[in-house]
C-alpha cells in the first residue's frame, strides 16, 4: 500500500485547465457583471448622448505640387520654392488663428448662439474646432536617392454641431488662409523692390564716381590709352613717311640752292642789259615749252622782258615795289591753281621773304644797283629757297617732336593699360551690377503686381468647403466597442485579482497546493435533483445594474435632442 508521500512523488501538479477558468468566471459571475455593466452603461451614455458634429474642410494645394507628384526631377528647380513649406503653412497657421483675424469672422458670421454673451469663450472654442493639416507625399528624392515626404497640400477644417455653420466658416477660413498668402508675398515682393532701388541708387552713385575718375583718367593721359595704340602706331608710320618727306625736298632745296648760288655769279659777271634781255628771252622760251602761258614764272619773265625793251630796268626797283609785282602774279596764278599748289605757295613764300625784309628795315635790293634783271630773279629764286629751306627745316623739327612725343606714348601704353584696365574693370562690373538691380527691381514690382492682382498665386484651391451630408464625430460604434473592451478588461482584471486573493479551498487542487499532497480521492459535486426547488438566478445587484444602464441611457437620449 502506497503512502501519501509516495503518491505525491510520484504525480506532478496538475495544471488548470480551460473548464476550470470557466468555472472561475462562472463563480465570480457577480463580479464580473458589476464592474462590466456600469462601464458599458457610460459608454452607451457617451455614444448615445454626445451630439451630433459636423465637419467641413477644403484643401489648399501648394503651387508646383502637380509637377513634383508626376516629375519628382522638377524638385528643387524653382528658385522661390521654399523647402520648408511645413513651417511656412504653420506660421501662415498662427496669423489666420490669431485672435484678431479669429474675432473677424466671428463677427461677420454666427457660428455659435452664444458668441455674443462670452466673446473670449466663443474664441477659444472656435480655434478648437479648427485643424489644420499638413499633406505629405513620399518621392524618390534625385538627389539622395532616398524616399522622403514632399508637402504639397494642406487641409484646413471646421467643426460645429450645424453643417450649415461649418461650411461658412471653413469657407472663410480657406479664404483667410489665400488672403494672407497674398499679402505675405506681396510684402515680401514690394521689400525685395524698395531694397533693389536702394541698392540701385548707391550702385547710381558708385557708377558715376567711377565715370568722372575715368573722364580724369582719360584727360590725364590724353593720346596714351590702349583704344589708342593702334592709331599712335599709324600715325607713328605716317610721321616718319612725312619726316622722309621732308628730308627729300631738303635735299632737292640744297641742290638746287646751290645751282642758284652759281647761276646768281654768272649774272652777275655779266653787267649788258642785252645779254640778260638775251638770257631772259632763251629762259622764256626754254620755260614756255615746260609751262603754260599762265604760269606764274612766265608772266613773270614776261614783265621782265617787256620793261627791258621799253628801255627801263628791273635793277633798282625797291622791296616795295618787287612785293607788289609778287602779289600781281599771286593773283594770276590763283585764278589758275588752288591754295595747295606748289607754285600759289612758292609765291606766297616769296612775299613772307620780301615781307620780312620789308619790317627789318630794307628799303630795295642789296644788289639792285648793280645787278641785272637776270641776277634780281635769280636771288628772288634764292631767297625763296632759303626760305622753304627753313620753313622745311621747321617742319621737320616739328615732325620729329611729334615722332618722340608718340613714341613717348607707346613706350608708356603698358602702364597706362594697367591702370586703364583696372579702372574699366571696376566700371564695367559696377554697371553690370546696377544693370542686376534694375533688372530685378522691375521683376520685383512686377512680381507685386501681378500679386496683387491675385495673378501670381503660390496657393490653388483644390476642394472647396462644402455643407456636410453627415457627421464626422462623435464615432459612435466606436465609442460602443471601446466601451465593451474596457469592460472585459476591467472585468476580467477584478475577477483575477479576487482569484487570487482568495484563500477559500475549492478542490483537491487547492489541497495539494496548500499541503503539498495529493489527496486519494475526491468526492464530486452532488447536485440536487431535477425536481428540486432552485434558488432565483435575478439577484438585486443586477436589477439595479439594469436600472442604472437605462437611466442613464434615457439622460444620455435627453441630453442629445436638447444639444
Amino acid at each position: 500500500m502506497q503512502t501519501p508521500s509516495s503518491l505525491n512523488a510520484g504525480q506532478e501538479p496538475q495544471s488548470a485547465g480551460f473548464g476550470e477558468y470557466l468555472g472561475i468566471l462562472r463563480k465570480r459571475r457577480k463580479l464580473l457583471l458589476l464592474v462590466a455593466l456600469p462601464i458599458i452603461a457610460i459608454g452607451a451614455a457617451l455614444a448615445l448622448g454626445l451630439p451630433d458634429v459636423y465637419r467641413s474642410s477644403g484643401q489648399i494645394e501648394l503651387e508646383g505640387a502637380q509637377n513634383i507628384k508626376q516629375n519628382p526631377n522638377a524638385l528643387g528647380q524653382d528658385p522661390d520654392e521654399s523647402p520648408y513649406a511645413d513651417q511656412y503653412v504653420r506660421s501662415l497657421s498662427t496669423v489666420v488663428l490669431s485672435d484678431r483675424n479669429l474675432a473677424k469672422l466671428l463677427a461677420e458670421h454666427q457660428l455659435y448662439d452664444d458668441q455674443a454673451e462670452d466673446p473670449s469663450a466663443a474664441l477659444s472654442r472656435l480655434r478648437g474646432d479648427i485643424k489644420v493639416d499638413i499633406v505629405t507625399v513620399p518621392i524618390l528624392d534625385p538627389t539622395t536617392g532616398r524616399e522622403r515626404d514632399v508637402v504639397t497640400a494642406f487641409t484646413v477644417a471646421y467643426d460645429n454641431r450645424q453643417p450649415e455653420r461649418a461650411q461658412q466658416g471653413a469657407q472663410w477660413l480657406v479664404n483667410s488662409f489665400l488672403e494672407e498668402n497674398r499679402n505675405d508675398r506681396r510684402r515680401q515682393a514690394a521689400g525685395k523692390a524698395e531694397f533693389f532701388a536702394r541698392e540701385a541708387e548707391r550702385i547710381r552713385t558708385h557708377v558715376a564716381g567711377l565715370e568722372a575718375k575715368l573722364a580724369e583718367f582719360k584727360s590725364k593721359h590724353v593720346g596714351k590709352l590702349p583704344e589708342l595704340n593702334e592709331m599712335n602706331l599709324s600715325v607713328m608710320d605716317r610721321t616718319e613717311n612725312e619726316i622722309q618727306n621732308v628730308e627729300s625736298q631738303m635735299q632737292a632745296l640744297r641742290r638746287e640752292r646751290v645751282f642758284l648760288v652759281a647761276q646768281l655769279q654768272q649774272a652777275r659777271a655779266a653787267s649788258p642789259e642785252t645779254a640778260n634781255l638775251r638770257a631772259l628771252e632763251d629762259e622764256y622760251a626754254r620755260k614756255s615749252v615746260q609751262y603754260d602761258q599762265s604760269h606764274p614764272d612766265l608772266i613773270m619773265l614776261r614783265r621782265q622782258i617787256d620793261q627791258l625793251r621799253a628801255g627801263g630796268s628791273a635793277a633798282g626797283q625797291s622791296l616795295q615795289a618787287q612785293l607788289q609785282t609778287q602779289r600781281s602774279i599771286l593773283a594770276e596764278a590763283r585764278q589758275r591753281y588752288s591754295e595747295d599748289h606748289p607754285d600759289v605757295q612758292r609765291i606766297q613764300r616769296n612775299i613772307e621773304a620780301l615781307q620780312a625784309r620789308i619790317a627789318s628795315g630794307e628799303t630795295a635790293d642789296r644788289t639792285a644797283s648793280a645787278d641785272s634783271p637776270m641776277a634780281i630773279q635769280l636771288q628772288t629764286q634764292l631767297n625763296a629757297t632759303d626760305t622753304q629751306l627753313a620753313a622745311l627745316q621747321a617742319r621737320a623739327m616739328e615732325l620729329r617732336t611729334k615722332l618722340s612725343s608718340l613714341e613717348g606714348r607707346i613706350v608708356a601704353a603698358p602702364e597706362v593699360e594697367r591702370e586703364y584696365q583696372a579702372v574699366t574693370r571696376d566700371l564695367a562690373s559696377a554697371r553690370a551690377k546696377y544693370d542686376e538691380l534694375l533688372r530685378r527691381q522691375m521683376d520685383a514690382e512686377v512680381s507685386e503686381a501681378a500679386i496683387a492682382g491675385g495673378t501670381a498665386d503660390k496657393f490653388r484651391v483644390k476642394s472647396t468647403p462644402k455643407i456636410p451630408e453627415g457627421p464626422a464625430k462623435p464615432a459612435r460604434a466606436a465609442i460602443m466597442i471601446i466601451a465593451v473592451v474596457l469592460a472585459l478588461i476591467a472585468s476580467v482584471t477584478m475577477v483575477i485579482m479576487a482569484q487570487l486573493f482568495d484563500t477559500t479551498v475549492r478542490g483537491a487542487r487547492d489541497i495539494q497546493d496548500i499541503l503539498g499532497v495529493a489527496p486519494l480521492t475526491a468526492v464530486p459535486v452532488i447536485k440536487r435533483a431535477s425536481g428540486g426547488k432552485r434558488k432565483a438566478p435575478a439577484p438585486a445587484y443586477a436589477a439595479t445594474a439594469a436600472l442604472a444602464v437605462l437611466a442613464m441611457a434615457c439622460a444620455a437620449v435627453v441630453v442629445r435632442f436638447m444639444a
